[in-house]
């Protein structure tokens, strides 16, 4: 078969929309299009129907092959008469902006937090996690896994996303969103989440309470700026005068969280505040010692699930200093300090457990 004779063919069959969905499916995930990949995309966007049948009917035609992961591909040789033409028929998706907006106005929780999440999770998940297995734990635990496979069928029916598998490597990807369409999505969602962060309670508790131990008030924090600037060159014998300094709480705009730090004497402790604390933040977060504050405890912290969450990661825990702490409840730490101590006693907190696998 020529290459004019595999377009000809092509284009003949993709008058079939069953044939098209699927001819887009296998252009849209390369090598990830498992037969089990195929399969669940095909029916979120058409139904059940007979994706298997017709899978080994465009396999007898010669327009599809099989390649080494036993994934889905264009006849070898006919990559790119087959990109040139099934590229011609891919559907638009919805803006995810526009997609995200209205589920703001709705109050859909469960979508804002997969938007969120989609948008910072790379399809290569981290280390001992699958992207698709970071996705479904988190959204399963906020809501329930029905919940997530709901959402999972709804966006790609929505041909907002695509799901994608080979040999156990998942993940649902967003396509055909522009850079500056993914860049409007995240500052919509930093605005929101700005607002609702600097809007808790427990976030003016914070400040009243490091403000208090750093001693802030009797110094003007211009001096203190100056103070700071000029650490490297102090002698000891000054550096032993500083009662204390706090950075201030700033907006992370890669995390979504509230940031800050502190210093009293010899002691430093990093700060962050959110609603929450998702496997991913507290793998990927580098900067410690850190106390994460939340709203509510996350329900990996237990073992044995903590050891799941740290598995293969880097740093791994034992090299970190890291608290999760929840204001007049309990709080978990791996590492010592007087001044997390101190700072949680006035957060309420009188119980610190172990934080280890």
């Amino acid at each position: 078969m020529t290459p004019e004779e595999y377009r000809t063919l092509v284009l003949k069959l993709i008058a079939k929309e069953d044939v098209r969905t699927l001819l887009g499916l296998v252009y849209l995930l390369k090598e990830y299009s498992s037969e089990d990949a195929l399969i669940r995309n095909f029916s979120a966007l058409r139904g059940d129907g007979e994706c298997r049948m017709l899978l080994k009917a465009l396999r007898r035609r010669r327009i599809l092959g099989r390649g080494p992961f036993d994934e889905f591909i264009p006849r070898p040789g006919y990559e790119s008469v087959f990109d040139e033409v099934v590229s011609d028929f891919i559907p638009a998706s919805p803006p995810i902006s526009e997609y995200l907006t209205n589920a703001i106005k709705s109050g859909d929780e469960a979508t804002i937090k997969m938007i969120e999440l989609l948008l910072k999770l790379t399809i290569h998940g981290i280390a001992g996690y699958t992207q698709y297995r970071l996705l479904e734990e988190e959204i399963s635990e906020q809501f329930s896994p029905s919940v997530f496979h709901a959402l999972e069928h709804r966006f790609i029916a929505d041909k907002l996303c695509v799901y994608g598998e080979r040999r156990g490597h998942e993940f649902l990807c967003l396509y055909n969103q522009s850079v500056d369409e993914l860049g409007r999505a995240r500052e919509i969602l930093r605005d929101r989440k700005q607002k609702e962060l600097f809007g808790m309670p427990v976030v003016k508790r914070v400040d009243d309470t490091i403000r208090s131990l750093a001693g802030l008030s009797k110094r003007e924090p211009k001096e203190w700026k100056e103070i700071v600037a000029a650490w490297a060159a102090m002698p000891e014998s000054d550096i032993e005068k500083l009662s204390g300094y706090f950075s201030g709480f700033k907006m992370d705009e890669d995390f979504l969280f509230i940031t800050g730090d502190m210093l009293i004497d010899r002691d430093t402790l990093y700060f962050v505040i959110t609603d929450r604390l998702t496997r991913y933040d507290v793998r990927e977060w580098r900067t410690d010692p850190v106390v994460f504050i939340v709203s509510e405890l996350p329900a990996w912290i237990d073992k044995p699930k903590l050891k799941l969450v740290f598995n293969d990661a880097y740093p791994k825990l034992s090299d970190r200093k890291i608290a999760i702490a929840r204001p007049d409840e309990v709080a978990y730490a791996n590492f010592n300090q007087e001044l997390l101590t101190r700072f949680l006693a006035r957060l309420g907190i009188e119980e610190i457990r172990t934080l280890s696998l």
